[in-house]
């Protein structure tokens, strides 16, 4: 299911053209933090495209209840297993070429927005044990995640903006993330908003394409890569002998099956969203 970290609520939306402008829109973002039970509220006004790029970045979304417990025992693993290579963490630019010139950019980058969250249950992070075939499918896994992830932010994005160029407020299941998101939905939506916003808002239809192009690759593996995950999981009392991984073996097997119905979860959303 989907959740909010964070409240984005937007009121209207200015393009970057002067024809735009002279419509008078403009768009109030008001984002509430809540830490430590304060409730910190920032108010900005936007009345061009890149005063609305500059809050794009400031929420995150999380659409599966598996990826909290994973990111749990991910942590726990890295905690523990010190003598192995450093945790993995997924990257936009490691996803896909396309998206590099994104990556860092919170505007763009949820990966990264999700990371700086100090209360985000996920991190894109995963367990490295030296054991390549273990080592490739905890990889996997949180690849496949990371893309699913930020197809639908990007998904959401486009939504927002393109009613904000309808002069309209976004839905409210939109906002908050509750959306089912549908691939028909946005193509229709990128239409006008790249017409209407121009450059600006194109960089949203690269980003939506290629987590698109990217995501129907990866579910169209996601069984393969879960039944060899469930393999590893069978297999991982007789070929894990090194002390110091056996000591830890239980957690061990606890992250592969947490990632295996990740990976499983995420596989069957992609497919509803591309479908």
């Amino acid at each position: 299911m989907l959740s909010r970290r964070r409240l984005l609520s937007l009121s209207a939306l200015s393009l970057t053209t002067a024809a735009c402008e002279a419509i008078g829109l403009k768009a109030t973002i008001v984002t509430s933090t809540t830490r430590d039970g304060r409730t910190t509220t920032t108010v900005r006004e936007a009345r061009r495209w890149e005063e609305f790029e500059a809050a794009m970045g400031e929420v995150a979304t999380q659409f599966s209840s598996f990826a909290e417990a994973v990111g749990a025992t991910m942590g726990e693993l890295g905690r523990a297993l010190v003598d192995v290579p450093p945790q993995g963490v997924v990257t936009l630019g490691r996803l896909a070429p396309t998206l590099a010139p994104y990556e860092g950019d919170v505007r763009y980058d949820y990966l990264k927005v999700a990371r700086l969250s100090p209360s985000s249950p996920y991190d894109f992070r995963y367990v490295q044990l030296g054991m390549p075939e273990v080592d490739a499918f905890f990889r996997a896994s949180a690849e496949l995640y990371a893309t699913a992830y930020q197809l639908l932010e990007t998904g959401r994005h486009v939504l927002m903006a393109q009613a904000r160029l309808a002069g309209e407020d976004p839905p409210r299941d939109v906002v908050s993330g509750k959306r089912a998101i549908r691939r028909g939905e946005i193509e229709r939506a990128l239409g006008p908003l790249t017409d209407g916003a121009g450059p600006g808002a194109a960089r949203l239809e690269v980003l939506w394409r290629a987590c698109a192009e990217l995501g129907a690759r990866l579910a169209g593996t996601a069984a393969e890569t879960a039944s060899s995950g469930a393999a590893l999981v069978s297999s991982a009392p007789s070929q894990i002998l090194d002390p110091k991984l056996v000591l830890h073996l239980p957690l061990i097997v606890k992250g592969l099956e947490q990632s295996v119905s990740l990976v499983t979860d995420t596989g069957q959303l992609l497919t509803s969203v591309l479908s």
